[in-house]
């Protein structure tokens, strides 16, 4: 996320470029720039293999910097599928509380959880979300928080979204250093 220009965001480890929809380049970022998001912008990243998880563990990882709080129901800040979309999903949603959620649905069930303190604060916050085998772990600012459950395998051809649902619950804010690894 450290393009200064364009309507690309190029994949700093893999091929998994995305395409950049009314997205602000070249914020302060947390580090070097950052995405702003200004309530109707979002990155599309196209469906690959390695993007989905399987039965494997995943974590998504994202930094955030925002003083506002969304209305019901949530900001998205990365999202691969739908509740409805066959083969699952996995998202990381920004709560009207302020807080942080993960959300999972695989073969084997759904879990989500939200926690932690509010991030509308106007500083850079770290929110990590992984789904391993029995649980569901969100990490915010470093303090962990999670809840047992499996979900089984999650595996969809759906592209995946950063900074919205696509097409609606649009984040408002700057996004930096987002990261989806497998295994």
């Amino acid at each position: 996320m450290d393009e200064t220009s364009g309507t690309v965001m190029y994949d700093a480890v893999g091929a998994h470029n995305g395409t950049l929809n009314a997205v602000g380049v070249g914020a302060p970022g947390f580090t070097g720039t950052a995405f702003t998001f200004p309530g109707s912008a979002f990155v599309s990243v196209p469906s690959a293999p390695d993007l989905n998880p399987g039965a494997a563990n995943i974590t998504i990882t994202i930094r955030l910097k925002t003083t506002s709080a969304p209305a019901t129901p949530d900001w998205d800040l990365i999202r691969k599928g739908l509740f409805t979309t066959t083969g699952g999903e996995y998202k990381v949603e920004y709560q009207p509380s302020g807080q942080a959620s993960c959300g999972f649905v695989g073969s084997g069930g759904s879990r989500e959880l939200i926690a932690g303190p509010a991030l509308n604060d106007g500083a850079w916050h770290k929110v990590e979300c992984t789904k391993n085998a029995s649980s569901i772990v969100l990490v915010v600012d470093g303090q962990p928080f999670s809840i047992a459950g499996a979900v089984g395998s999650i595996s969809n051809t759906a592209a995946m979204a950063i900074g919205a649902r696509p097409g609606s619950e649009f984040f408002q804010g700057s996004l930096d250093e987002a990261s989806v690894r497998v295994g």
